[in-house]
């Protein structure tokens, strides 16, 4: 009982300190009540009030020391005649610890608390509570933490799942372009191998983070239980942003010949700049350290103006092009920066402002690539003129020569030819002479439609070769050839496929007829019989299949050889058929 004490203390003080609060009718529950204007805030060095604190609605009036808590009040008063369930709401926040309370419910969360206290599971901050019938809710509470960043609300249940959609859609779609965007860049420094593609990679992908953590989604999806992320994740991302937009002023004006204007400055500056925020970090406020690659957006930019013009003096064409790409972007997110650390009233909406600059800056990047990519285009092009107009000069200076050797040549070719589509132990057409045979047999001067596929491999041959040696094995092979060979003819070939393996492609065959040369074909290489050696006996695993169109040539080779190792498997010496679409069908002899 006596831990709860300090509570009912904390509440009855809030209470009694919330009396004279500023009121807000709520009367539309098709729109959300912003009441910014409505809150008044006080400071207290603890989470307790006394009564006696000054309370302004300006909070710009209120100075604090970052340990300080910074109480807020508001009563809301009901338009209805019955009771309204409301969301009390703070958007776009950024705020370390958060306690709110309507006088019965409490919520404590904040960004230093895992993603599990908040009442509802977004990235802002939504409290439910109830609006009572013809009266007044009073809201008030406390936050603490070096930046506070915060955008009072309240709207009903529906409008407020309603308008987190509408965002949710808005920023996933963004989110969806700016990867793109990246993957594109990234795509664009594979083939060009230009490391300015690159370094815009890296500036979208950098920004896309620091958005992704400031709209508060990382909270939830990143690293929801693990809070304390969050400060290392911020200063880790804005920095980054900084470095990458020196990485592309530097990686797109670098020319092969040399650095640029002030190159040694900016690298000794993005050296230094992680250092010197981890110091100021440590040694006066993260705040402090947070607010620096900010502040030092504006040094950058008299840089980066003075490293474009002095490059754009010296020659370089690239300079302009990058200054109007830049612009934009740069300008648009100064903007929102200033909007989301100091709290700067603009006149544009920064979120729609940041969209428009960056697309604009997408536009410039667009067309750069597409310019490089056709200036590389265009010195392909060039280098394969040059080469045929080469090509042509050496021709007509061979001309003479070449028909000198004409005949020489083809007799020439003729024999290579010859030798390159037979194997040279059996004499029988070797594979590439079956598969141009193949290729061959669906041409559109064809008449036929279907061809057989046969795949044959001797049984035991290795057991051949190692008992009588390779001579033998030769042997065995070219007595199989033999009878092979006489099946070669214009509608088809039987040819050596490699090792002990052999292949028949016949045009035009039926099912019955090509079954019964395979029979004939099988029973001869039975009967082989070797006087020098009479225990060999030859045994041979076909398998085959009927294909009857090109596109399905492959799967039918496949078929085929599944086929003959179904024979392997079956006990050797057998003939199966593949069928298309059904079980196998084979036969023992």
């Amino acid at each position: 009982m006596l831990r709860l004490l300090p509570i009912f203390f904390v509440l009855f003080v809030g209470l009694q300190s919330s009396a004279n609060a500023v009121s807000v009718t709520f009367d539309d529950k098709s729109t959300a009540l912003y009441i910014n204007q409505a809150v008044e805030f006080t400071v207290t060095s603890d989470d307790v009030l006394t009564g006696e604190e000054t309370w302004s609605s300006d909070i710009t009036d209120v100075k604090r020391n970052t340990s300080d808590y910074v109480h807020f009040r508001v009563t809301i008063i009901n338009g209805y005649d019955a009771a309204v369930p409301l969301w009390f709401s703070i958007g776009f926040p950024a705020i370390k610890q958060l306690f709110v309370t309507d006088g019965v419910n409490r919520w404590t969360t904040g960004d230093a608390l895992p993603f599990t206290s908040r009442p509802v599971l977004v990235p802002n901050y939504h409290f439910p509570t109830l609006l009572p019938a013809s009266g007044s809710l009073k809201l008030y509470g406390h936050m603490q933490g070096e930046i506070l960043r915060h955008d009072f609300f309240v709207t009903t249940p529906e409008y407020g799942n309603n308008l987190y959609v509408d965002m949710l859609q808005r920023d996933m779609t963004f989110f969806g372009a700016m990867i793109i965007l990246t993957v594109l860049c990234l795509v664009v420094f594979w083939i060009s191998k230009k490391y300015a593609f690159l370094s815009f990679a890296v500036f979208i992908f950098a920004t896309t983070f620091w958005f992704f953590r400031v709209f508060g989604y990382a909270f939830k999806i990143l690293w929801p239980a693990f809070p304390q992320l969050n400060d290392i994740s911020y200063a880790i991302s804005i920095y980054s942003v900084l470095l990458a937009s020196f990485f592309v002023l530097t990686a797109t004006l670098k020319r092969s010949n040399g650095t640029i204007y002030g190159y040694n400055a900016i690298r000794y500056s993005c050296i230094a700049l992680p250092f010197v925020g981890v110091v100021i970090w440590q040694f006066v406020s993260l705040d402090a350290a947070l607010r620096l690659p900010v502040i030092l957006f504006m040094p950058f930019m008299l840089l980066a103006i003075t490293v474009l013009y002095k490059e754009h003096r010296s020659g370089s064409g690239t300079a302009k092009w990058l200054a109007a790409a830049l612009f934009p972007v740069t300008t648009s997110t100064i903007l929102l920066i200033l909007f989301t650390l100091f709290n700067v009233n603009l006149p544009m909406e920064p979120i729609a402002t940041f969209m428009f600059g960056l697309l604009a800056t997408c536009t410039f990047m667009v067309v750069m690539t597409s310019n490089y990519l056709f200036k590389l285009l265009q010195k392909e092009r060039d280098a394969e003129k040059a080469l045929s107009k080469l090509k042509s000069e050496q021709a007509a200076n061979l001309e003479a020569l070449v028909r000198e050797r004409t005949q020489a040549l083809e007799a020439s070719n003729k024999m290579l030819n010859e030798l390159a589509l037979r194997d040279t132990l059996t004499n029988l057409p070797n594979r590439r002479s079956v598969d141009l045979f193949v290729d061959d047999s669906f041409t559109v001067d064809k008449a036929h439609d279907d061809i057989a596929v046969a795949l044959i491999d001797l049984d035991h041959f290795k057991d051949i070769n190692d008992t009588y040696g390779h001579d033998v094995g030769d042997s065995v092979l070219i007595a199989v050839a033999d009878i092979l060979q006489t099946l070669n003819n214009e509608s088809c070939i039987a040819g050596r496929f490699g090792g002990e393996e052999f292949a028949i492609v016949q045009r035009g065959a039926s099912h019955e007829k090509f079954a019964d040369t395979l029979l004939r074909v099988h029973i001869a290489i039975n009967a082989l019989v070797f006087k020098a050696h009479p225990k060999i006996r030859v045994g041979a695993c076909i398998g085959w299949t009927m294909c009857h169109s090109a596109s399905q040539i492959v799967k039918s080779f496949r078929r085929a050889d599944r086929a003959l190792y179904q024979a392997k498997d079956d006990g050797r010496n057998l003939i199966i058929y593949a069928p298309k679409k059904s079980p196998s069908n084979k036969s023992n002899t």
